[in-house]
Formats: structure tokens, sequence, C-alpha cells
């Protein structure tokens, strides 16, 4: 018998152990096994580095005749219309004829004395060249002293048209500097880089061409300058999306290149930093588990400003959504779940469905409260309408009544009335008081 009952003690104590162990020993270890970090304010740049190739407007002006040249303008420098870019002279006669013979190994055409070195240049602009015979320009821009027979392919008007074959074509090109002393007729003397927007043209995979969306202002670092650019045109392919930005600022060296390596900043942000694995959606809204004092995961919802791939900045404390509604959101220095499970997602889901069919819930008894004012307000007119309909039917059929035009005759007072007042009764006068006979004034009763 002591055997039984000390074997059941034992038992007893046993499950009184393992309820401890499940109840405050399991929940220390997950605690501890599970990975947390505190929020904290900070930064993100979310950039790309990329190779770019520019497109811009420019305009080739050659010699209207063989001419002496004496340049006056300095290159970079930005110049209105009609500004004297180079002096031109006439060649003198004899100085043509000493040189006849080598002019005629050097250049080609009948009317255009155009060295080799510039055909292939005069060929590719098509003809799209403006002549002059005093030197000046007729376009205000940025002045350059060198031609590469790309001025008028890769012009602003034919940025659609271009493919990436097509810039793939500008690595292999090289510029050539126009004559310095002399030239002949046809040859280049100078080009214009217009002051109008230039654009730069780059292709990223399309998973990174996600953050690039028309009318977006970025940002691109050009000779350890950051210089403001905006989104002009995307295009998506099947594997690379084709982005434009388009600019209005010039910088050094810019007229004699037409690639750019650069870093372009898509985006910036401050606030605080999360973890993109901390990330979870309940439906549609984006938030986080913020574990509290208890060791409990408490969803809270964010509101992403960037996001760099790894990481992201979010608002703090109170954003404003999309409905103009102040949503209470993380806290500095709240502690966040690294990757919640899937169980914990799954739940959330579970709750949010709870609580959409609460929220249906409520809207339908509110669409019957609602309807049943309606209605109620609805039979209250109808009867007040009722009323009124027979109150003006009861005044017009007064007023259509004949009027009764005979007078009703007075009637003659009884005779016990002359009898009373015969006596010295005392009788109402019309005025309503009551008086005495005169007669009987002073009549002696003994």
């Amino acid at each position: 018998m002591k055997k039984k009952w000390l074997a059941a003690f034992t038992v007893y104590i046993a499950m009184i152990a393992l309820c401890i162990v499940i109840v405050y020993v399991v929940p220390s270890l997950r605690g501890m096994l599970e990975q947390t970090y505190v929020t904290e304010f900070g930064r993100i740049d979310i950039k790309d580095e990329v190779s770019g190739f520019i497109v811009r407007d420019e305009t080739v002006y050659v010699a209207g005749n063989d001419y002496k040249v004496n340049r006056v303008a300095d290159p970079d420098v930005l110049l209105k219309s009609g500004t004297q870019i180079v002096e031109l002279t006439d060649k003198e006669a004899e100085e043509t004829e000493e040189k006849t013979g080598a002019v005629d190994s050097e250049r080609i055409g009948e009317q255009n004395n155009i060295s080799h070195k510039y055909t292939d240049i005069i060929n590719n602009l098509e003809g799209n060249v403006a002549s002059t015979e005093n030197g000046r320009t007729h376009d205000a821009g940025y002045i350059s002293y060198s031609v590469d027979g790309s001025e008028v392919k890769y012009g602003t008007d034919r940025l659609s048209e271009l493919r990436q074959s097509d810039f793939d074509e500008l690595k292999s090109i090289r510029p050539v500097q126009t004559p310095e002393r002399s030239c002949g007729k046809g040859e280049p003397l100078f080009k214009v880089i217009h002051n109008s927007k230039w654009y730069l043209v780059f292709y990223i995979d399309n998973k990174a061409g996600e953050k690039y969306y028309e009318g977006r202002s970025v940002s691109i670092d050009v000779n350890n300058r950051t210089v403001p650019a905006r989104v002009a045109r995307v295009d998506v392919g099947k594997k690379t999306t084709k982005v434009a930005l388009s600019c209005k600022e010039f910088y050094e060296g810019f007229a004699d290149v037409r690639t750019l390596d650069t870093t372009v900043t898509a985006a910036s942000a401050e606030g605080l930093v999360l973890k993109d694995s901390s990330i979870v959606k309940k439906g549609e809204q984006e938030g986080v588990f913020v574990k509290n004092k208890l060791g409990e995961h408490i969803f809270k919802p964010v509101l992403i400003k960037a996001d760099d791939g790894e990481r992201c900045v979010v608002y703090s404390d109170i954003y404003v959504d999309e409905n103009g509604n102040f949503v209470e959101t993380i806290k500095t220095y709240d502690e966040i779940v690294t990757a919640p499970d899937e169980k914990e997602v799954a739940e959330l889901q579970k709750q949010l469905k709870r609580e959409e069919a609460e929220a249906a819930a409520q809207k339908a008894e509110e669409e019957k409260a609602a309807a049943e004012r309606a209605a109620a307000e609805k039979a209250a007119a109808q009867r007040a309408q009722e009323r009124a309909e027979a109150q003006l039917a009861g005044q017009n059929a007064t007023q259509n009544k004949p009027a009764e035009t005979a007078e009703t005759p007075q009637k003659a007072a009884p005779p016990e009335q002359e009898s009373e007042d015969a006596i010295g009764i005392p009788q109402e006068d019309n005025s309503g008081e009551y008086t005495e006979d005169v007669s009987s004034e002073g009549t002696d009763t003994d």
C-alpha cells in the first residue's frame, strides 16, 4: 500500500515539474533562440552603378569656302547666338596654287575641299550641317572644336529609335579636332551643343529597373559633383530595362564625351532602419512584429520610404496613409523580430480574416439600421403629407358651403320673468350686474 502511494506521489511531482518546464523554461529557451534587434535612426541611399550614353542636340558648322582660321572663342563656354567663334580669312591665290599638289592628294570632291580624315564624319552627318562664311554661330550653346559624326544620329529627336546596339557603337567612336589654322570648303570648323536638356541613357536588369518610373527625381555623380536629373522614359524589355534620364546641367568635359560611367541615386531617405527579413504583410498592409515586455509579438504597420534590397527606412511614431488616416507605427528602440516564423504570419492572416468578417458584419448592421431609419422617416413624411392633404380638403369644403341669408328671430322673454320684475326681484341688466327696481325704493313695509 505504501509503495503504491509513493509511486502515485512521485508521478504527481513529476507532472508538476513538467508543467513548470513547459510554462517557464520552454518560452525562455524560445526567447533565447529568437533573433531580434532594436530600431535605430539612420539613412539609406538607393544606388545603381551604370554605364550610360549621352544623347544631346548639336549643330556642326562647316566652312563655306577655303579659309585661314583663327579661333577666338574658348571651348566649353556658354555663348549666345551671333557670337564670333572663329575668324575666317580667304586664302591668297598664290598660296592656294603653291599647295595645289598637296591639296589634291589630301582632299576629295570638286567643289568641297574636305580632308580624308573628315569625310566619314561629314557623310555621317547626312547633310545636317550649318555653313558659315563669317565664323559666327546662329545657336546659343557650348562651343566645342571636336566632332565625331554622331551629332545627328544621337540627337534627342531620335531617342526612342536608339537601341542598345546603337549605344554600343559609341564605345569605339573617337572625336577628331577641327582645323586649327586653315580649312577647306565643307570642312568642320566647330560645333555648338545646344543649351537645352540632354539625356543619359542606360540599361539595367528588370528587377533593378522597377524603382525607376517616369517623373521620378534622381541624381547622378559627375566629377565628384551631384547633378540632379529626372526619369524621362522607361522601356521594359524581356530581360533589361532602358532608362532615359533628362538633365539640364552641364559639366567640364561634357562636350567631348558620349559615354558616362556614373552612380545613379534613385532615392535617399532618413528614418528608422529595418531589415527586409522583418517585413511581413497583413493583407496588403506591410508591418513588423514588435516584441513587448511580456515576450508577446505585436503586429505594427509600417510605411516604407526607401528600400535597397536588404534594409529599408520607415516612418516613426505616426504616419499618414493613402486615405489620409493617422496610423500608429513603431518607435525608436522598439525590439523587432528579425525573421517571423511561418505559423505566426499565417495566424496574422487568420486574424485579418476575422477582423474583415467583424467589419463586414458591423457594416451590415449599420446599413440595416440606416435602412430602417430611412423607412421610418419616409413613413412619417408620408403620414404628415396625408394629414396636410386632409386638412386642406376640410378647409376647401368649408369655404365652398352656401351662406345663410335669414337671421334667427329673438325669443320672447318668458312670462315668469315679467312678474319677477314687477315685484322688484334683482334683475341682471345687459352689463351683467344685478340691480333693484327703483319703484320700491323708500317703501315702508310695516
